[in-house]
């Protein structure tokens, strides 16, 4: 961080001792904020985010004491270098124990004392920052690592709960309900492709009304699941939704009721290589889109639910040829 973007709050009831410690801060680049008393500090400190507070002990009102207290418990990342006239004073040595990083004494009759505490305050600032975000990627790390593995096993789950079907509505129903549930989705379906008439019809539905379903009918060149049946990939939308993707939603669902936000996930069904349906899920129950984990979960739920459908078309026609 440049000095520039380090910005300091001066304290000090003498108007000369300000402009001097102003002007010399400054020369060295940092934002400079002056203040006459720790009321009018502890105002500032409520509008504006300062890094360091250089502060004088003994204040008209509130103590450097007390401002120092009301620093470390509304803004504990906020740094505090105490201005005391006796370094041996008892009130400096209790500063240090309340949270004060150092201690300056006046008269500064040299300017790099000065310097060097208030750069070697604000590197500590810096490092303590920095170590906070790595530690804040870490855990965030840690956490989707965590919720991939929850989903491989879920995925594994479910996979086995839809393998041991050879009925073939019972696997399309599994593959909706389990992504719905899973995916903490308000609603899902499934669309497959009529080859003769080349239009969508829906198969399987959570979360929408029966007669709503039974009527859905649409070419498949239209809507989001024609788009996902053309490109034979997944699309994962947010809560900005490009208009050419907005108007297709509404070829798809002009009543409103089929698609939830926040998130729209659809991925396609492919048999055979063949694309023959595309599963929609949507709207969060956490309020939040869905992850690339999720569109990874939903693409493997088809994925096996295809191998199951294969499967229970071949015993199908095993059957019907031992008939």
């Amino acid at each position: 961080m440049t000095r520039a973007a380090h910005h300091i709050l001066v304290v000090d009831d003498s108007h000369t001792f300000q402009q001097a410690m102003a002007r010399l801060l400054i020369s060295q680049g940092y934002r400079v904020t002056c203040s006459s008393s720790g009321e009018d500090a502890a105002k500032k400190l409520q509008s504006t985010e300062f890094d360091l507070v250089l502060s004088d002990i003994i204040l008209p009102g509130m103590s450097g004491l007390n401002l120092l207290k009301l620093i470390k418990e509304h803004a504990p990342d906020t740094e505090v270098i105490i201005i005391t006239g006796n370094a041996s004073s008892f009130t400096a040595i209790k500063a240090l124990r309340l949270g004060a990083y150092d201690y300056i004494v006046k008269p500064i009759d040299d300017e790099t004392i000065l310097y060097n505490v208030v750069e070697r305050t604000l590197e500590k600032l810096t490092l303590t920052r920095e170590n906070r975000r790595l530690i804040e990627n870490l855990s965030e790390q840690n956490l989707r690592l965590e919720k991939t593995l929850s989903l491989m096993k879920t995925v594994n789950q479910v996979s086995t709960l839809i393998a041991s079907s050879l009925d073939i509505s019972e696997i399309l129903s599994l593959l909706v309900e389990q992504a719905v549930e899973n995916l903490k989705a308000e609603k899902g379906y499934l669309v497959l492709i009529d080859r003769a008439s080349n239009r969508f019809s829906m198969k399987v539905s959570v979360g929408i009304d029966h007669s709503l379903a039974k009527q859905f009918g649409m070419d498949c060149d239209q809507g989001i699941s024609g788009l996902v049946a053309k490109m034979g990939e997944a699309l994962k939308l947010g809560a900005d939704i490009p208009l050419d993707l907005t108007q297709r939603m509404l070829e798809e669902d002009e009543s409103g009721e089929l698609f939830s936000t926040p998130g729209i996930l659809s991925v396609p069904l492919r048999l055979k290589d063949k694309v023959v349906g595309v599963v929609n899920v949507s709207g969060r129950t956490t309020g939040r889109p869905f992850t690339e984990e999720e569109t990874e979960f939903l693409s493997s739920l088809a994925n096996h639910a295809a191998i199951a459908l294969n499967n229970a078309g071949a015993f199908y026609r095993l059957r019907r040829g031992t008939a």
